[in-house]
Parts: structure tokens; C-alpha cells; sequence
């Protein structure tokens, strides 16, 4: 029997690194929609992010309107959200596959999905570790095999 540790500390790790990653996307993304609806929000967005475009000296016609941004973050904080349940379930499918060694090709590709997953709704640069963590621990699952009791 081999002990899976390896696989388990990369998958914790990558998942704890994850959640932070994808929940934290998902409540700025959220507060931000909060502070917009509130009474005068959403006329001050507008107004300072034309303010700052004329200062940066950015034309208006080269930009998404101040409407659009806001309808890009709240549309983000939604799949963000639902990446992260995803994400969440498949790594603990995966860990609980992983131990005892039962079923370590399940566990691979589950973690190898996350990975992905994790990487892809963190905008690649904030979900590379935990994504780079469980592609590590697939890779694991994958490779690491049971020694053959009888072989000589």
C-alpha cells in the first residue's frame, strides 16, 4: 500500500489557496456591486472612472463604458462563485478518493479538473500556485504505483 501524503498536503494546500483565490473574487466583486447600488453609487463610479480616463489622457472611444464595467464585475462575481463550489466539491471528491488509496486515478482527475478550474477563474495569474498544486498532486495520482508483491 502507498501512502498518499504527498497528494493529500498538495491538494489541501491547493484547495485552501484556491477557496481564497475564487471566494475572494467572488466578495469584491459582490461589495463592490453592494457599494454601486446604494443611493448616488453608480453615478460616482461613472463620474470618477470618466474623471480618471480624461486625466490618463485614454480616449472614451478606446474603453468599455462605466454600464459595461459594472455588468463585467457583477457577471464575474456570479461565475466566480460558481467556480468556486465547483472547485471546492471536485477537490474533495478527489481527497476522499485519495485516501486509503481507493481510487487514485478518480482523485487525479478530479484534482487535474481543479486545477484548471482554479486557474482559469483566478485570471491565470492569481490561480496559478493552487492550479500549479493540483496539476502537481494529479500528476501524483497518476504515476505513483502500487509495488507488486510478487515480483522478485
Amino acid at each position: 500500500m502507498i501512502k498518499r501524503t504527498a497528494e493529500v498536503v498538495l491538494s489541501v494546500i491547493g484547495m485552501l489557496f484556491g477557496m481564497v483565490t475564487l471566494f475572494g473574487f467572488t466578495a469584491i466583486g459582490f461589495i463592490l456591486d453592494k457599494a454601486i447600488n446604494k443611493p448616488g453609487g453608480a453615478e460616482t463610479f461613472t463620474e470618477d472612472y470618466y474623471k480618471q480616463l480624461k486625466e490618463s489622457g485614454i480616449p472614451v472611444s478606446e474603453v468599455p463604458s462605466a454600464k459595461q464595467i459594472l455588468d463585467m464585475v457583477h457577471t464575474y462575481a456570479i461565475l466566480a462563485l460558481i467556480a468556486a463550489i465547483i472547485f471546492t466539491v471536485l477537490v474533495i471528491i478527489g481527497l476522499v478518493c485519495i485516501t486509503g488509496n481507493k481510487k487514485p486515478v478518480l482523485a487525479g482527475f478530479m484534482f487535474l479538473i481543479a486545477g484548471i478550474l482554479v486557474t482559469i477563474g483566478g485570471f491565470v495569474v492569481a490561480g496559478f500556485v493552487p492550479g500549479l498544486l493540483l496539476v502537481i498532486a494529479a500528476i501524483l495520482s497518476f504515476v505513483r504505483k502500487p509495488k507488486d508483491p510478487f515480483a522478485i
